[in-house]
Order: C-alpha cells, then structure tokens, then sequence
C-alpha cells in the first residue's frame, strides 16, 4: 500500500466519522446520506489482494527449478515447478533472472508428464519499478491453454528464449540510461546586450 492510498484511506475513514458525527448532531438526514457514500471511497482506496506473483528463491526452495538449457543457437531458460504452484488469477508471474541461479545444461531431462508452455516475447514486460525483474503474463498463457489438451493446472513448465530477455533488458537500460547533453556550446552562442 502506497502513501498516497494510506492517507487516502485515512481520511475517507476520518470524514465518514465525521460526517456521522455532524449527523448525530444536527439530526439531519442529509448528513447521513452523505456518510453512506463514504464507504464506496474506503473500498476504492482499499488496496487489492495480490494482483501479481513473485518467485523467489528464497521462498520457493523446492517448489521451483530453473534451468539455462543450450539449445544450439538459440539458449532457453525453463522454470520448471510443481502444478498448482503458479497463481493463475494473478496478472503476471515476476521473477528476478539474478536471484533464481540458473543450472546450466545441454538438454531438458525427459519428464513423461511435463505439460510445457513457450513463453513468447510478446507475454514478458519489465517490472515497472524494480530492476531485473521480468514479467509473465498469465492471462495470455491461459488463454492459450484453452486449444490444448491439458489445463493451466497441470502446467509444470515454462520456456522462455534468452534472446526475448535479453531484448527487454536491453530496453530497460535504454530507457534508464538519461541522454547527455553538451552545455557549453549552447552557453557559445547566447547573445549579450
């Protein structure tokens, strides 16, 4: 929750006891009306339940491998987890690419009930605030779930290319990176009077 929605919530909770208070005092039904609005505005202001899902090593010790797998000229990077583990209800699916220590390989280990998803490069974003981390989008996975034979719930693999994080990451150093100016030839130029 950010400051702005805490000192929003804040102060619709104080004007709804306000204005309840004003009721009781001047008996007036106007008042009342009033604070039975108010608590449309706490819901809004009220922060929403997770909306995205974050792996981190840390936390998901045994739930989670990540493989970096040489697949000739083109590397892949597969997070492999246990079905269900993944929140599909949730927008995306964020993961730092530093923190999860990629166990290079030269070929998947054969799994007979791995249910696998390529992750193309149109379904990853940057995370907007913090650096490194790369966003999956569940809702496009899903929704491409629905042609196959097998369901979001028994998923237990994603497969990413290298070159699609490599591209993001490339952008977001583009886009952090501020453009340098040369000054002094401008200070040349000015007229003085």
């Amino acid at each position: 929750m950010s400051k702005k929605q805490k000192w929003s919530l804040v102060s619709a909770v104080f004007l709804f006891v306000a204005l309840l208070g004003l009721a009781l005092l001047f008996e007036s039904e106007l008042f009342i009306y009033a604070a039975s609005a108010i608590p449309i505005l706490i819901v809004m202001t009220l922060p929403d339940i997770k909306q995205h899902q974050y792996i981190q090593r840390s936390k998901a010790q045994g739930d989670i491998q990540v493989y970096k797998v040489a697949n000739g000229d083109e590397p892949l990077l597969v997070i492999s987890f246990q079905p269900g583990f993944v929140r599909w209800h949730c927008k995306k699916l964020y993961f730092d690419i530093n923190e999860l220590h990629a166990e290079s390989i030269e070929t998947l280990p054969a799994d007979g009930d791995a249910a696998s998803i390529p992750v193309l490069s149109f379904d990853l974003s940057a995370h907007p605030r913090r650096t490194g981390w790369f966003g999956i989008n569940l809702a496009q996975l899903s929704q491409r779930t629905v042609n196959l034979s097998y369901t979001t719930q028994e998923v237990n693999r994603f497969i990413v290319h290298m070159k699609d994080l490599e591209s993001i990451a490339l952008t977001m150093m583009t886009s952090a990176t501020p453009l340098v100016t040369n000054n002094s030839s401008n200070n040349s130029n000015s007229l003085s009077a």
